[in-house]
């Protein structure tokens, strides 16, 4: 059983991981060659889809920096209670 195990580590590690990056690779590069170009000539000549790409990209590092500040705000008022001090 041990042996089956290595065997199988070893099939992935030559066939799996090689196989993935090149997935990645192709995948990844035209989208982030994409963006780069974008990035270099500017944001007044975006391709339409480019540009909703950005968009999407831009809300969702807006919610995220949201949902961190309610998380921050919440620790903070956690730590209040567990000290006893009064809240504003």
């Amino acid at each position: 059983m041990a042996d089956s195990f290595v065997e199988m580590l070893i099939a992935l590690l030559i066939f799996g991981i090689p196989g993935a990056a090149l997935a990645v690779r192709f995948v990844l590069r035209p989208m982030l060659r994409e963006i780069a170009d974008a990035i270099r000539s500017g944001r007044g000549d975006l391709s339409p889809d480019l540009e909703r790409r950005l968009l999407e990209l831009e809300e969702g590092q807006r919610l995220t920096n949201e949902q961190l500040e309610q998380l921050i705000e919440a620790e903070r008022f956690r730590q209040q209670l567990e000290s006893g001090e009064k809240t504003r």
